[in-house]
């Protein structure tokens, strides 16, 4: 009886062994990374595109740069970006940027911030412009504000620019004045 018993217990581990042997393997959540040495195609990361969630290495290097001014006991920092030129022949805008920070949140005047670089900043704004729908790139002006807490808000305005006055074309030359002749004649 025992050896039956014994029999019939090591039959069944092996059944079930043999079972769990053949349940097809599940897949992995994360993709397989690719062996040592194997080139990786252009698809690491998706092209911008509207409606994307922004990159966020993006605003990480915002971050960054407007860092290397900020105290120790900064609470706030933003930025305003202007255009101030549009070349719609060629495609092109041109802005400038103001950088400021405050040591409490409800400072609107803040102080003036000097970062790393404003037109770093400026090419990595243009860098998030990519993830807006088409008719919101046409932005006139934006406020990007970072709280210490890490929070941080972008506002666009779409005012249109005034167009700068083109330079006026100088007058044909006058032909030399002539001298007034006597009255006499």
């Amino acid at each position: 009886m025992k050896r039956t018993c014994l029999a019939t217990i090591a039959a069944c581990a092996l059944l079930a062994f043999a079972a769990q042997a053949q349940e097809p393997k599940k897949s992995d959540a994360l993709p397989e990374k690719p062996a040592a040495g194997a080139t990786q195609g252009t698809a690491a990361k998706p092209a911008p595109g509207p409606g994307q969630t922004p990159d966020p290495e993006i605003i990480e290097s915002i971050v960054k740069c407007l860092a290397a001014g900020l105290p120790k006991d900064w609470k706030k920092a933003w930025f305003i970006v202007k255009e101030i030129d549009r070349l719609e022949e060629k495609g092109l805008r041109q802005f400038e940027a103001e950088f400021f920070f405050a040591t409490t949140e409800n400072d609107a005047k803040g102080k003036r911030l000097r970062t790393c670089g404003g037109d770093q900043i400026i090419e990595r704004v243009g860098a998030l412009n990519e993830y807006l729908p088409a008719e919101q790139q046409r932005w006139t002006s934006a406020v990007f504000t970072f709280m210490r807490d890490g929070r941080y808000d972008a506002k666009y305005d779409y005012t249109p620019v005034k167009p700068k006055p083109k330079p006026a074309a100088k007058p044909a030359a006058k032909p030399a004045a002539k001298k007034k002749q006597d009255a006499a004649k």
